[in-house]
């Protein structure tokens, strides 16, 4: 029996009718640094999962946005993702029908010294088996681990997605402060630039211009909305004022470590904080900066393809300080280390519109943990879609959506540069997923710097790594703005990218991050790594370790814990969800589960509420939204 949801029928009769949404984004995407269209792919997704929620509706009596926002609702999504992408089989194929059996993008080579081993992708036809408990088993065909049952059982379909209590710590969240100041709404608003904001209504949600994202967004979507045990609050680079403070940001250093004092006062010991570091932007103010804030902030966060305009371009650095005789890098890392500071969260990857595409390369990232192995880099996006033009995709073209679901296949004249295997000796392979191209770059960097999986080190010969050597550095991959993408469709894609990952960077340095509040709640994409999982198929071909339970702990909160210590954090490591935030915020969010539904932002009010009581209430721009949904109203830039 599924449980009817609470807000839906708590809807006056006068009020328009309440939107029709998956409960993860299956559609265009934007995190504000890149743009991901939509495509016949997720277009197919999302007909087969509103199809398969006005049969279930009907037959239990409830509302399809009912079933949506149910369990079974979340587990039919993921289960159609897995349908549409060649990973479930005959037996769980909706309504008796044959599922396709080409995994769609194909890959090739013969392996290789530290590459992945070769042969055909295709062919992941194995049924998904098992309720599981969010990816406990070995593999099977991959993708996830939702049988066909979850879509009409609700014991089974909370039993997929998981939800033990583990410590998960977003090393990548993000609020802004609007309502502080005029000129911050303008630079949001260029921030989001121009991405067709009809597909994104979620950006904008008032009449006066507002959006979900300030710090009471937050609370409701991250804080009381979703599984997070602790929130590394992030900001986005800009210029310093002249004294090394201020300046016009969507979050600057100031707003950002008030933001993380409020909300600690709310939920001690949940948040932790970035300071925007820009050493090639008036070094001197930069340093000064570093040594007035080291004791406030937790990291450091910088965006090496950001730079202040020369000219027609903008200019970056490099953090080994290559072709730069100021060292602009290398001092600044210096500097964090002699301050006791030495965590750095460093963009690369996702070329933002106004960045250098230069810079985004994390060819310095190797050569710079051997300068400095006692600092800890956290490669932010784990270098993803490195090499394109800014507001290009990896994600690949695909044919025209069919009436069957076997025709869907990607297309070699698609996106540039899916992520694939990582093969140091198969030219073929190379020419698809070249080794400079997004996360096999970071890969590249690190092995062209003799640095192997969890920070060993490699023999420069051979390139197998030296027993005894663990933790000699300490690189970390980060998974912000990735997992969304490669999970809503391109499910083979996101098999390598965890693959690579596991096998060349360790699993030991990989680190959760959402990007949200951009993806609005990061509640969708943690249930979908719950029950995530590398095929079989995949672990034999490329030699991919599997992506068990316990590996997932550790990407989800254990490593990030670990990291933490380098900074003297030491009370998270080892511990579970709720010894950190405490009985009163588990009861709370137990209750607004029971109250409004685990899902509530699906429908109820986004603009975050300040009190309980305003979130029980809802306000007249929800009227606005909803008339905008039900498509009886256009939206208004």
């Amino acid at each position: 029996m599924i449980k009817r949801i609470p807000w839906l029928r708590r809807l006056k009769k006068s009020e328009l009718e309440a939107p029709l949404r998956l409960p993860m984004a299956v559609g265009p995407l934007t995190n504000g640094e890149g743009w991901w269209p939509d495509s016949p792919r997720k277009q197919l997704i999302r007909k087969l999962v509103i199809e398969k929620a006005d049969e279930v509706s009907r037959r239990e009596g409830i509302d399809r946005r009912e079933f949506l926002a149910s369990a079974c609702g979340m587990a039919t999504t993921l289960y159609m993702i897995n349908v549409v992408n060649g990973c479930a089989g005959d037996k769980d194929s909706p309504s008796g029908n044959s599922g396709p059996r080409d995994g769609g993008m194909e890959g090739s080579g013969k392996g290789g010294k530290g590459g992945s081993s070769g042969g055909s992708a295709g062919k992941a036809g194995a049924s998904t088996s098992g309720s599981g408990s969010g990816g406990s088993s070995s593999g099977g065909s991959g993708g996830f681990n939702v049988p066909a049952d979850a879509m009409v059982d609700a014991e089974v379909a909370k039993a997929c997605l998981g939800g033990g209590g583990e410590l998960i710590i977003d090393m990548q969240t993000h609020f802004t402060t609007p309502e502080a100041d005029a000129m911050v709404n303008m630079v949001v608003q260029g921030f989001f630039p121009s991405i067709n904001p009809t597909n994104f209504p979620w950006l904008k949600r008032r009449a006066d211009g507002m959006h979900q994202t300030n710090r009471d967004a937050y609370v409701e979507l991250i804080m009381t909305g979703s599984d997070t045990t602790v929130g590394v609050l992030s900001g986005i680079a800009y210029s310093l004022g002249a004294n090394g403070m201020g300046g016009s940001a969507v979050l600057t250093n100031e707003s950002l470590i008030s933001g993380v004092d409020y909300l600690n006062t709310q939920y001690p010991n949940r948040m932790l904080s970035h300071a925007m570091v820009m050493p090639n932007d008036r070094l001197d103010v930069q340093l000064a900066m570093m040594d007035r804030t080291a004791g406030t902030y937790t990291h450091w966060k910088t965006y090496c393809p950001w730079g202040p305009r020369t000219g027609a371009l903008p200019t970056g650095y490099w953090l080994d300080g290559m072709d730069d005789p100021a060292m602009v890098g290398p001092k600044m890392i210096e500097h964090g280390l002699k301050l006791n500071a030495p965590i750095f969260c460093i963009h690369k990857g996702f070329p933002l519109t106004g960045f250098s595409p230069t810079y985004t390369n994390p060819r310095d990232v190797g050569p710079a943990a051997n300068m400095f192995p006692e600092a800890r880099f956290v490669i932010y996006h784990s270098a993803f879609e490195h090499g394109l033009a800014a507001g290009g995709t990896s994600r690949p073209t695909e044919a025209a959506a069919a009436a069957t679901y076997c025709d869907m296949a990607m297309q070699r004249s698609g996106g540039m540069f899916p992520e694939g295997p990582y093969d140091e000796d198969d030219m073929d392979v190379q020419a698809t997923y070249p080794l400079d191209r997004g996360t096999n770059s970071l890969i590249k960097s690190l092995r062209d710097a003799n640095i192997g999986p969890n920070g060993t080190k490699l023999d420069p010969g051979t390139k197998e790594v030296m027993s005894g050597t663990e933790d000699s550095t300490f690189v970390y991959a980060e998974l912000g703005g990735v997992v969304p993408n490669l999970m809503t469709g391109r499910i083979e894609e996101a098999m390598h990218f965890f693959g690579k990952l596991l096998k060349h960077i360790g699993e030991d340095r990989i680190v959760w991050g959402t990007d949200c509040l951009w993806f609005g709640s990061p509640q969708p994409i943690i249930q979908a790594f719950r029950c995530f999982e590398i095929s079989t198929e995949f672990q034999e071909t490329y030699d991919y370790p599997a992506l068990t339970k316990e590996i997932k702990e550790k990407i989800f909160g254990q490593n990030s814990a670990r990291l933490q210590m380098a900074r003297g954090i030491t009370g998270l490591y080892g511990k579970c969800h709720n010894e950190i935030v405490g009985q009163q915020a588990t009861k709370l969010k137990l209750e607004l589960d029971e109250e409004w539904g685990p899902r509530r932002d699906m429908v109820a009010r986004v603009w975050g509420p300040k009190t309980r009581r305003e979130f029980l209430k809802l306000h007249g721009h929800e009227e606005q939204e909803k008339q905008f949904w039900s498509g009886r109203i256009p939206f208004r830039s």
